[in-house]
């Protein structure tokens, strides 16, 4: 008895796991495991409803920066560190944000209007909607997932 037990629930186990995937075809061939296999997928039917899963939202650290926010590059023209930056994945990210402004060395005054000090490069320099700077990140801890995170 505890066998049969034991075959039943792992057969409606692994009729929960079809349901799931929204596979239907039963492929038992006695009458007996073809009951057994329907009260089991009833049985795995109403758990399923009962419990539904949640379902998984985008954050911005996922899909990228909410409208309004703009990252500042900083970098300066014949930088190694500058140029071996531009070649990674995470510059790929952040150059790909509607909001992604390139700043060459010699124009100081965007670093003045922001209230920053460009100590090395290349900075990314992330500003939110209204205007505040969010964060700092200078070369080699610039990473567009932390990036993404602070916003």
């Amino acid at each position: 008895m505890k066998k049969q037990a034991a075959m039943i629930a792992i057969c409606a186990a692994l009729l929960m796991c079809v349901a799931a995937a929204g596979c239907t075809s039963s492929t038992t061939s006695s009458p007996n495991a073809s009951a057994t296999a329907n009260s089991s997928s009833q049985a795995a039917t109403a758990a399923a409803t009962a419990t539904p899963t949640p379902t998984a939202t985008p954050t911005a650290s996922a899909s990228g920066l909410p409208a309004g926010y703009k990252i500042y590059y900083f970098y300066e023209e014949g930088c190694p560190y500058c140029e071996a930056f531009s070649q990674t994945s995470d510059y790929a990210r952040l150059a790909a944000q509607p909001g992604f402004t390139p700043v060459v060395s010699t124009n100081a005054a965007v670093a003045q209007q922001l209230g920053v000090t460009v100590r090395g490069y290349p900075t990314v320099v992330l500003v939110n909607s209204n205007g505040a700077v969010v964060g700092t990140w200078e070369y080699p801890n610039i990473s567009a997932a932390t990036i993404f995170a602070q916003a």
